[in-house]
């Protein structure tokens, strides 16, 4: 079938989907937003380990980041994603290939209407035609990094699994204000969501952001 086809099979699928619910989904509107501008903070004095328009700033104190994300994603009633990695982590580069592309963001229509039940879409406000979700990518192997991790919990996650300390990329969830953050998606009895918008999926429904539902079917693969 011509991809041509595909596409407007989704649509028409999505389209429907709107149209039961009374929500309408922009499908170009994109799931994932920044919490933070880089630019509005000022790096450390005499600190040169970033290189231009990282996406992990080494140089930049993570806790006004980590504080700032917070209020933005609160401002804007968001779940917050926090992705832990550093600028030379090959695995990293990849999830951002994967999931973040800003050439071709993965959108509110693509996680609504094929990641969520029914009745998942039904509990989020205006059906989550709007629903998104602010990201901060933060640099792990920095000190000052690995300290805020140790401070809020999540390296104690990764020990928990074997790990001494946070692996990269490490992607964690969390309520803004809470503190409280849920990962356990990615090593739970020895298997994980093969795709990862099923472990956001999870983690959101940990969160209380969703309902659970037994009968969306989510694939579980070996964990590495």
């Amino acid at each position: 079938m011509k991809a041509s086809l595909w596409s407007g099979l989704f649509a028409a699928a999505a389209l429907l989907v709107t149209a039961c619910s009374g929500a309408t989904i922009d499908d170009s509107k994109p799931l994932f937003v920044d919490a933070v501008d880089y630019a509005d903070f000022t790096p450390a004095a005499g600190c040169t380990a970033d290189v231009e328009n990282a996406t992990y700033r080494a140089c930049i104190d993570p806790n006004a980041l980590y504080a700032a994300a917070v209020d933005s994603a609160q401002a804007a009633d968001n779940p917050l994603m926090v992705i832990w990695g550093f600028e030379e982590c090959p695995y990293c580069k990849k999830f951002a290939q994967d999931e973040m592309d800003p050439e071709n963001p993965r959108t509110i229509q693509d996680f609504v209407t094929n990641t969520l039940s029914k009745t998942q879409r039904e509990s989020l406000a205006n059906n989550g035609a709007d629903f998104q979700i602010s990201v901060l990518h933060l640099h792990v192997r920095a000190p000052a990094g690995a300290e805020l991790a140790e401070r809020l919990g999540v390296t104690d996650i990764a020990r928990e699994r074997g790990w001494h300390r946070v692996w990269s990329p490490f992607v964690s969830f969390t309520r803004p204000g809470s503190d409280t953050f849920v990962a356990q998606t990615q090593f739970e009895q020895g298997e994980k969501p093969c795709n990862y918008v099923d472990d956001f999926a999870i983690s959101l429904q940990q969160l209380g952001y969703i309902p659970e539902d037994a009968s969306k079917e989510r694939p579980m693969c070996a964990a590495a």
